[in-house]
């Protein structure tokens, strides 16, 4: 059997710190690393209180974690500041519940931590680069909007192409949200939905939406929202939603799988709007929602135009899609 001396080597020997406690925050044990870290010996610590090592700013959170601990759940994962004299070190510690009493209320637990403090200011970093990008870009839209009043005003100047051109430089700003809000690694697909249809307004309730929760990649997502926009500007124009009653189902359920031979097989079918005329000339939106599809997405796309209602079918390959 194991002796208590070997024991005590083979923890002081862990890179990990370790700490053992009871339910009141008393220290009854910490190994080597823990203790060099807050510069004492495991000696002077045991019977100290654990709280006196963690920042007050987090010590509500921290509580209510380890409060989690029961005999269902015996390990929790929690990151918080370590105050250390060298100042508050990032830690994350896997906190393991050992010992209940009889109303299953953990009474001994212990914690192994360790430092990712470095990790924390990496990402601190890349946050402040990822929000500066997204105010540049912001930026950069309205001066390309502010561009195209002061180049195209004027009374020989037609205002719908203007409005129109707004209105797709609008669509793109709302797909640089959506990606903004998960800095720019993808975006849900209902919510490239439903920033591709931000310019119906009211009208979105119109819409019968469905499909699989999948993460979709950048381009990819500003190429579905600019889709979405044109197919919506459409249907408020002369389609279903250009009177009180008509909707539209949108769809993307994934087929073949959820591996990169699958395709995800987008579809927007109007009912109950004016009687549908096929179109004479295929016009700049048009052209934009198969280039995007096609070149862009490398998918197939079908347009039709039925009395009842325009469809779009477009089938999208998965591995073009996913983030």
């Amino acid at each position: 059997m194991y002796n208590a001396t070997l024991l005590r080597e083979i923890l002081d020997a862990q890179y990990e710190m370790v700490c053992r406690f009871s339910q009141d925050g008393t220290i009854l044990f910490v190994n080597r690393a823990y203790a060099d870290t807050l510069g004492k010996t495991p000696a002077e610590l045991t019977g100290k209180s654990l709280w006196d090592f963690v920042s007050a700013e987090d010590r509500a959170f921290v509580e209510e974690q380890i409060g989690m601990l029961s005999p269902e759940h015996r390990i929790v994962t929690i990151e918080n500041r370590f105050e250390t004299p060298a100042g508050p070190r990032w830690v994350t510690w896997y906190n393991t519940a050992l010992s209940f009493d009889d109303e299953g209320n953990w009474t001994e637990a212990q914690s192994s931590g360790f430092d990712v403090t470095d990790r924390k200011a990496l990402e601190e970093q890349r946050q402040l680069l990822l929000d500066e990008l997204n105010h540049r870009v912001r930026n950069t839209l309205m001066v390309v909007q502010g561009m195209a009043y002061q180049s195209f005003k004027g009374e020989d100047v037609p205002q719908g192409p203007l409005d129109a051109f707004n209105a797709r430089l609008h669509a793109l700003s709302a797909a640089h949200t959506a990606l903004s809000r998960n800095n720019w690694t993808g975006a849900e697909m209902a919510e490239v939905v439903r920033r591709g249809l931000t310019v119906c307004g009211q009208d979105s309730a119109r819409f019968d939406c469905e499909g699989d929760p999948i993460v979709v990649r950048p381009n990819a997502a500003v190429a579905i929202v600019l889709v979405l926009h044109e197919l919506a500007t459409n249907a408020l124009k002369y389609g279903a939603l250009s009177n009180h009653h008509g909707r539209i189902a949108l769809r993307w359920p994934v087929t073949g799988g959820g591996d990169a031979s699958g395709r995800i097989e987008l579809s927007w079918i109007e009912t109950g709007g004016p009687v549908l005329e096929v179109p004479k000339r295929q016009g700049f939106g048009t052209r934009l929602i198969t280039t995007s599809v096609r070149q862009q997405l490398g998918g197939d796309v079908t347009l039709s135009y039925p009395p009842e209602g325009l469809r779009c079918m477009m089938s999208i390959p998965l591995k073009s899609m996913l983030s």
